[in-house]
């Protein structure tokens, strides 16, 4: 058996080293994936966190109220203000066609007179509890429309964003408002006249940490991306291999095989072996990239936890799974388009379902649910805890298990399919 093994794993070698496209392709493919959309995703993240979101800001108040809020945004990373007093902008069609261009994301414009709404509002909210009167909103309050005008193509997120924004900075004025009213109507009572003076700094400090220990760690577009199109890549030696178990069973080389005593994968053995060294080759190729190349690039490095042990067995796990995949397309499938076809589609499905696309912590609770029936998301699971959490090998061993049992299926349905193609053969 190990004589066959042997004979096997050179014989596929071979034919590897004779497909040099073949070879250049599994190797440049991942390559590509990774600069492309690492490249493409930094420079979004980059952008908008250096430029922000640019944010048309129409003051027609000119007044406590608007100037907080000019203030507010000025502040905050988040917006990339552009001002104006109702000038350029004298109309909301104006405004319309200019969100329209594409040259805001968002407007957002303060009405004449909104702070003078504010003070009429809460003096006459005072008055009527100093005088014991019941005060009814609905039917006392001045309304202040604040129209926001969005681009459709803007994300939800960030119109939310800006409108908790706008809530604060309006709540901090109000509140501005309510105690220099009060202050005025308690001067009536007081002997000695005072004026309450508001604090200039908030009363409550935010601190944003990450839930791990190393400080100087910071999460970005290169932790995610290289796993997972690693992943991708491996997943996509599928197709090949398929493709050559197909071609040899129809070239009559599996009628000579039948001549020699030995099970079906031991015949096979040495053609996974070939394939898992060439998943693995591709993971330290990658692994390479994000330490050495990206960084040459202006890229954060790669990050790749403390655990060679645990990285060295996640990334041999998830190269068994692929090939077991490959193996069972090309013993269910009788032609290489059908494998082809069938092959490359289910991955981009479980690619898509796994996180390789959008983050699984997006999606739907259903699309959730179905992404841990993924092999690429156990894979791209375990990475996420080597590289973002530093896990260690017992974290991340749950998914090796996983992975390696879906090998194993492969292999036993592989076996299963042979056996029953060949009886009726």
């Amino acid at each position: 058996m190990i004589k066959r093994s042997i004979a096997t794993f050179l014989k596929e070698f071979k034919l590897l080293k004779h497909d040099r496209i073949g070879v250049l392709v599994l190797f440049a493919m991942p390559v590509l994936l990774i600069l492309i959309m690492t490249l493409v995703q930094n420079e979004a993240y980059k952008s908008l966190n250096e430029a922000g979101i640019p944010v048309l800001f129409v003051d027609r108040d000119q007044d406590s109220l608007s100037v907080a809020i000019e203030k507010g945004f000025e502040s905050s990373q988040l917006c990339r203000l552009t001002m104006d007093d109702g000038t350029l902008f004298p109309t909301e069609a104006s405004v319309r066609e200019a969100v329209l261009s594409g040259e805001y994301l968002v407007a957002v414009t303060i009405p004449e007179g909104a702070t003078r709404a504010i003070r009429e509002n809460i003096g006459d909210i005072m008055d009527a509890f100093l005088e014991g009167e019941e005060f009814d909103p609905e039917t006392s309050m001045d309304i202040v429309h604040v129209p926001i005008i969005v681009d459709p193509i803007a994300r939800k997120s960030f119109v939310m964003a800006i409108t908790f924004g706008l809530r604060e900075f309006i709540g901090s004025v109000k509140t501005g408002v309510t105690f220099k009213l009060m202050g005025e109507r308690m001067q009536e009572y007081l002997p000695v006249q005072r004026e309450i003076q508001m604090p200039t700094v908030d009363f409550f400090e935010f601190e944003e940490k990450y839930a791990i220990d190393k400080e100087q760690y910071q999460p970005n577009a290169v932790q995610h991306n290289v796993p997972a199109w690693a992943i991708f890549a491996i997943f996509f030696i599928t197709v090949p291999l398929a493709a050559s178990i197909i071609l040899e069973r129809a070239e009559g080389l599996y009628i000579r095989m039948r001549a020699f005593p030995g099970s079906y994968l031991s015949k096979l053995s040495g053609k996974l072996v070939v394939y898992i060294i060439v998943a693995m080759i591709q993971f330290a190729m990658t692994l390479m990239i994000g330490k050495l190349l990206l960084p040459l690039m202006g890229l954060p490095e790669l990050y790749i936890g403390e655990s060679g042990l645990a990285l060295f067995t996640l990334a041999l796990s998830v190269s068994m799974a692929a090939i077991g995949y490959g193996l069972l397309l090309g013993t269910v499938f009788n032609t290489p388009p059908q494998s082809s076809i069938f092959g490359g589609v289910s991955i981009l499905i479980m690619s898509a379902l796994g996180g390789i696309w959008v983050p699984v912590n997006i999606m739907p609770a259903v699309m959730q649910d179905i992404a841990a029936f993924s092999p690429l998301n156990w894979g791209l699971s375990g990475f996420y805890d080597l590289f973002l959490k530093e896990g260690t090998f017992a974290t991340i061993l749950p998914n090796c298990i996983k992975l390696l049992t879906f090998f194993v299926v492969c292999l036993l349905v592989s076996v299963f399919v042979y056996q029953r193609k060949r009886k009726y053969q």
